[in-house]
């Protein structure tokens, strides 16, 4: 608490007066994630994901670019790994209830929303941003919406 209290430039009491501790400091850093992928997977529903992948990607990269110095802690922690995969459900839940009725219980369609919305999370958590420009956006849209072959 003392470093993270240093580096952020608080005392120990204003970080209480707004969290209860070091988890629920990140299960909100969660929440304000999510909440800001949720609402670029909104407007769409699961087919429009796919054949809009290029701008979704563009948009989300420009929202963790935007917070990098937090976003990329948070996503590289190991000590956060079940918060990140905690994460990965609530948004893939969110997805799902944009699925048609029909599909939402079809094992194959929870398993191409999950794949696809993992594969965002692990893109972001494995690469710096700088890896990701236009062109691997692209190159990764073709593979999603044609496949990998």
């Amino acid at each position: 608490m003392k470093s993270l209290c240093e580096t952020a430039d608080v005392n120990k009491s204003t970080f209480y007066l707004h969290y209860k501790d070091i988890y629920d400091c990140a299960d909100r850093l969660r929440d304000t994630i999510v909440d800001e992928l949720s609402a670029v997977f909104a407007p769409y529903n699961f087919a429009d994901i796919i054949n809009n992948f290029s701008v979704i990607l563009e948009i989300i990269m420009d929202i963790f670019e935007k917070n990098r110095d937090l976003y990329m802690p948070y996503l590289k922690s190991s000590s956060l790994a079940s918060s990140l995969c905690q994460m990965k459900k609530l948004i893939l839940g969110k997805v799902l209830e944009r699925v048609d009725d029909t599909d939402r219980c079809n094992g194959i369609t929870r398993c191409t929303v999950s794949f696809v919305i993992g594969g965002i999370i692990s893109v972001l958590e494995q690469h710096e941003f700088a890896d990701i420009d236009h062109q691997a956006i692209l190159a990764l849209t073709e593979k999603v919406q044609n496949g990998f072959s």
